[in-house]
């Protein structure tokens, strides 16, 4: 297992989000939030009712890896730290800011005691203690447990099965106070802690419920704004928040229940929206050219990436992927252009890296990312063709046929569509086969690698190129990928902790060769989200990555 997080560099950690007000435009100046419930024209029924892309996989923390179930998580439960209206860190059921020790790796937090679950017990220090200790077992297999590795003492030696899950560096010094050993100084550890998987879970709750944790509403406690209702990952197409009388700052709480529906059809939800019973519609194509001047559009850019993953193994047995050549053939071949232009139409554009543009600034120039980086894996229609002729020889092979997987929305059916259409027209020899199925099911065929190719998209956990380029690592990536060089950058852009400069140069030769020599991956777009929203929904923040927050959203009375 590979060493996560050898000491970031402070290079563009702001979070930035886009607050949902009362008008089509992200709000400027000082939020609404402020206000008490005295100064807000509150609307009599304070219900929101929204709409959601996906099903929920997993309500456990410790085996969660999505953005579905992040938001509904993010809103229902809490840590340590939360993201604030401003989205930066403010204490969650900490009491107080914690006691940082000389050496800057030993942190002391005092739980709140008006901290309780949704089954009246208090949250403890060792609620932590046991959620943490589950993410890093090796048992648990926890998509997110790298996020420890190389920060959490002996997070390393536990993941690889050398040590045992009590030795991690957390640890319960009374029913209040939490201590946590880190394996080097992590200035910005309270970002790391308004994330999920840093969660804690009532140990007693659920120990109890077994493997039922986690699979329903009624198998989950809640410490957070709101307690989740009328879901279970059996059939969840849709689910409900309701406030939660027990949170401990739900004075600041207006929403007193949220409705969500899962809408995979851009058509039925905009149905939805026109006639009044839902409160947002996400607009995808024509349907943004088409309400580009309505009152309600907001338009936001998202630090999110789409691209195909190449699997290099599927059932342990190389694929043609395994060769470079037939990757950056595939990767080159692809007007990317054409697609955001003529296809997506709501703001999106090409990318031709991994890390999407707007997450991060060079610490000496400030020059994005993107900017440093260049372009590194462009359409090239006369490189594709190069390559895929090489591959093909060296394959012993005058054709393929490869299998492409996605999720079955309808934005997801349109762009598989769409490359497939590209790769059979501009590789001769190339057949693609489609196949979608719900996310989930999508989501568990590539973590079992047994997929040739999947559309999926990255969004940062953290604004930091590493949260990207880490996935390139052998360790980490999902495709069975694998360059001895580029583990050893990761490793020195994570070990290079001291030198900004020298990180961020690392940083950037991981994407040349990573995907400028392999082609890894096939990059092709950072999204843009257009949405409809009731001008009466005030602060209602959509991060532009990360899980939404509805703890200070409200209705206003219309005028």
């Amino acid at each position: 297992m590979k060493r996560w997080l050898k000491g970031l560099g402070m290079i563009g950690l702001g979070l930035t989000l886009s607050a949902c007000g009362n008008t089509g435009e992200t709000p400027k100046g000082d939020s609404t939030s402020s206000m008490t419930s005295e100064e807000k024209p509150l609307a009599e029924t304070q219900e929101l009712r929204l709409t959601a892309a996906s099903e929920i996989p997993s309500m456990d923390t410790a085996i969660a890896t999505d953005l579905t179930s992040f938001t509904v998580m993010n809103n229902v439960f809490e840590g340590l730290y939360e993201l604030g209206p401003d989205s930066k860190p403010v204490l969650g059921v900490a009491e107080e800011k914690p006691e940082i020790s000389k050496d800057g790796k030993t942190y002391t937090f005092r739980i709140r005691k008006d901290a309780v679950w949704s089954n009246g017990e208090a949250v403890s220090a060792d609620d932590f203690v046991y959620a943490w200790q589950k993410v890093v077992d090796p048992e648990t297999a926890s998509g997110y447990a790298y996020m420890y590795d190389g920060l959490i003492q002996n997070a390393t030696k536990i993941i690889n099965g050398e040590m045992e899950t009590a030795d991690l560096g957390i640890e319960a010094v009374s029913e209040n106070e939490l201590e946590i050993t880190l394996v080097q100084p992590t200035p910005y550890f309270d970002q790391l802690l308004t994330l999920p998987f840093f969660f804690p879970q009532n140990r007693t709750y659920a120990e109890e419920q077994g493997t039922e944790y986690g699979m329903s509403s009624d198998h989950l406690v809640y410490n957070g704004p709101f307690v989740l209702k009328d879901w279970n990952q059996a059939s969840g197409m849709e689910w409900t928040y309701e406030k939660n009388p027990d949170y401990w700052d739900n004075k600041t709480v207006e929403l007193d229940k949220i409705t969500v529906n899962v809408i995979k059809e851009v058509s039925t939800e905009l149905n939805l929206y026109e006639n009044g019973n839902t409160d947002i519609a996400t607009l995808t194509g024509s349907f943004v050219e088409q309400y580009k001047n309505d009152p309600d559009i907001v338009t936001t850019l998202q630090a999110v990436t789409f691209y195909i993953e190449m699997n290099n193994l599927n059932n342990g047995e190389a694929t043609p992927l395994n060769n470079p050549h037939i990757r950056m053939a595939i990767a080159s071949a692809v007007d990317k252009k054409a697609y955001v232009d003529s296809v997506l139409q709501d703001g999106s554009d090409l990318i031709d890296g991994f890390v999407p543009a707007g997450l991060a600034n060079n610490p000496k120039t400030d020059a994005d990312y993107r900017e440093d980086a260049g372009d590194v894996l462009s359409y090239d229609l006369e490189k594709a063709e190069k390559a895929w002729e090489t591959g093909l020889a060296e394959l012993g092979k005058d054709q393929l046929e490869l299998e492409l997987i996605t999720s079955d929305t309808e934005s997801s059916k349109r762009l598989a569509e769409f490359l497939q259409s590209e790769l059979e027209k501009n590789l001769p020899g190339l057949t693609i086969k489609l196949r979608s199925m719900p996310f989930s099911m999508k989501l568990d065929t590539v973590r079992k690698g047994t997929y040739d190719m999947a559309v999926n998209s990255w969004v940062a956990d953290f604004a930091d190129p590493i949260n990207y380029l880490e996935r390139f690592d052998t360790d980490i990536n999902r495709m069975n990928y694998s360059n001895p060089e580029v583990d050893a950058l990761v490793d020195k852009a994570k070990a290079t902790y001291d030198n900004d400069e020298a990180r961020w140069d690392t940083l950037v030769e991981i994407e040349k060769v990573a995907l400028g020599e392999d082609a890894a991956l096939a990059p092709l777009y950072q999204s843009a989200e257009s949405y409809l929203l009731r001008p009466q929904v005030q602060d209602m923040y959509r991060r532009v990555f990360g899980p939404d927050s509805y703890k200070w959203a409200w209705i206003s009375a219309e005028k």
